[in-house]
């Protein structure tokens, strides 16, 4: 008995062509596939003083997350760089407010983080804002970011798992 035996025969042309023929059907169809996300979300409750609340979360794609940092992050110009712009500060509280806002289903949004009643109560100018003054501590505000993280693909993959694919 050879060692080779319990090995698999590696696939023909034809038979990866079939494979890819596959996938290019269900990636077609996942790319034009209405609202992707809309049956991954997830509910979040938080109390703020004696009320309690919840709204929903989904995944935020990593366009959205770059978009949510720079808007967060001041820049300078280096001198000693030739002009190039380079980060100077992250504003955290600001970043977590618009990570927690821009994952924020938009009927949700709109009934809680774009509530101009809410606003006007609170002095608040942005949605953003409003996530300041309802999820005021950090542990809180961390939580919910740890959920959003879980939900765009974060912790999918353990460290083995992530490994074996690169190798591959």
């Amino acid at each position: 008995m050879s060692k080779f035996d319990n090995d698999e025969a590696p696939m023909t042309q034809q038979e990866m062509q079939e494979a890819l023929a596959i996938n290019e059907d269900e990636i077609l169809k996942a790319l034009t596939g209405q609202a992707q996300y809309e049956h991954r979300t997830e509910t979040v409750e938080v109390s703020f003083g004696n009320a309690k609340f919840a709204f929903r979360i989904r995944p935020l794609s990593e366009k959205e997350w770059d978009k949510c940092r720079e808007r967060n992050t001041k820049y300078s110009k280096n001198r000693r760089l030739g002009g190039i712009r380079v980060p100077e500060s992250t504003d955290t509280t600001g970043y977590h407010s618009d990570l927690i806002y821009t994952a924020t289903v938009d009927e949700d949004r709109a009934k809680l983080w774009d509530n101009k009643v809410f606003w006007n109560a609170t002095g608040a100018l942005t949605g953003r804002d409003m996530v300041d003054k309802l999820i005021p501590y950090a542990g809180k505000k961390q939580a919910v970011i740890e959920r959003i993280e879980a939900l765009s693909g974060y912790n999918d993959e353990d460290q083995e798992q992530y490994e074996e694919a690169v190798k591959n």
